[in-house]
């Protein structure tokens, strides 16, 4: 298990802050693993000792940049379905707010994406923490969909929902990886999801 002690020095905190930015753009480049801690350090304007003292190797800077992920992405999706439920859209316009806002909130992370993404395939404990925030993300769109599912024509609403977030986390995590999704064009995905999951789920469009 990997874990860093959050530091309580304002110095130290702005340090550790830089240290995360540094790894998480060298993970979108493909140069994390190449890099060697002197050069993370000369980077992030600090120094090797102040490396060691706050991440102990390279491996804790990985999960702690994840950890990072996972949080800003939980607070986020958290932001997007509170301004949802206290709108008055009909159901199908808050899925498809739901899908198109994740996807949004993603949007130019995709280097980074693709990184843990890869990480998580050979590694185990990864592969567990990066399943929280897919696993978040489809809990969060189940409760939004079932929320008022005697609207849903699916005779079976609550697996069609379940099914409708594998679908979803699924052709994100595609698109992520490959970068397109055949002649889709990238800037209809999201539309285009939404209507593919909410036609599953036949909700009503009026």
């Amino acid at each position: 298990m990997y874990s860093i002690v959050s530091p309580t020095q304002a110095r130290s905190k702005k340090a550790l802050e830089r240290f995360l930015n540094v790894a998480a753009d060298l993970l979108a480049d493909n140069r994390f693993e190449e890099t060697g801690i002197s050069q993370i350090a000369q980077l992030a304007e600090s120094s090797v000792g102040t490396f060691y003292r706050l991440l102990a190797d390279k491996d804790v800077l990985l999960y702690a940049v994840h950890d990072r992920f996972v949080e800003q992405g939980r607070g986020a999706i958290d932001v997007l379905t509170d301004e949802l439920s206290r709108s008055d859209l009909p159901l199908r316009a808050q899925i498809e707010g739901f899908i198109q806002g994740v996807i949004r909130l993603f949007a130019g992370s995709e280097g980074l994406l693709r990184a843990l993404i890869r990480r998580s395939s050979v590694d185990v404990e990864f592969r567990s923490r990066f399943h929280q925030l897919n696993a978040y993300i489809g809990q969060t769109f189940c409760r939004i969909a079932l929320a008022r599912a005697d609207e849903l024509g699916h005779p079976n609403p609550q697996q069609a929902a379940d099914l409708s977030a594998h679908m979803l986390l699924a052709g994100m995590n595609y698109y992520t990886m490959i970068g397109s999704m055949g002649a889709t064009p990238a800037e209809v995905i999201p539309e285009e999801l939404s209507r593919l999951v909410c036609n599953y789920l036949e909700v009503p469009k009026h």
